[in-house]
C-alpha cells in the first residue's frame, strides 16, 4: 500500500476518533492546574499527596507550580495522577480535522508556487485565468499530498 494511502487512512481514523469524543471540558486547564484542582476536589492536603508520592510538601508545591507553567514532565505527571487515583490522558487534539489541515497546507504550497509562476507569466501577458488555474492547483495539491512533500522546507 502506498504511503500516501496509508497516511490518508490514518488521518481518517484519527479524525473519526477525535470527532467521536468531546474534549472541550478539558481543553482549558484550571487556573490552579489539574493537580491542585483534583487534589482539592478530593479534599487531600499537599502533605497527604506528598506522603503518597514519597516527597516533601514543598516538592508537591513545586509540582503544582511546574504544571501551571508547563514545566512538568509527562513521567512525573503520570506519577502524580496515579497518586491521585487518576489516569493521565495525553493527547494532541487537532484544531481542525487532519484532512482539513493537509488540504490547507497543500493549497498554501500550490498557491505559492502557482502565484509566482502566474505573476511571472503575466509580465509577458501570458497569465492563466482563474478558471484555468483551479484545476491545475487541485491536481498539483493532490500530487504533493501523494508524494508526501507538503511539509518539506526546501
Amino acid at each position: 500500500m502506498r504511503r500516501s494511502v496509508q497516511a490518508r487512512q490514518a488521518r481518517r481514523l484519527l479524525d473519526d476518533k477525535f470527532a467521536a469524543g468531546t474534549v472541550q471540558a478539558i481543553r482549558a486547564r484550571p487556573r490552579s492546574g489539574w493537580i491542585r484542582a483534583v487534589r482539592t476536589g478530593l479534599g487531600m492536603s499537599q502533605d497527604a499527596l506528598a506522603v503518597r508520592l514519597g516527597v516533601t510538601r514543598a516538592a508537591v508545591s513545586g509540582l503544582e507550580s511546574a504544571e501551571r507553567t508547563g514545566g512538568i514532565t509527562l513521567a512525573k505527571l503520570s506519577q502524580v495522577a496515579a497518586a491521585l487515583d487518576c489516569s493521565l490522558v495525553y493527547a494532541l487534539v487537532p484544531n481542525n480535522s487532519l484532512e482539513q489541515t493537509v488540504q490547507a497546507q497543500a493549497a498554501r504550497l500550490v498557491n505559492g508556487r502557482l502565484g509566482y509562476v502566474n505573476a511571472t507569466m503575466a509580465l509577458e501577458d501570458q497569465a492563466l485565468a482563474d478558471a484555468e488555474l483551479g484545476p491545475i492547483a487541485a491536481r498539483q495539491a493532490e500530487e504533493a499530498i501523494d508524494r508526501g512533500t507538503l511539509w518539506a522546507t526546501r
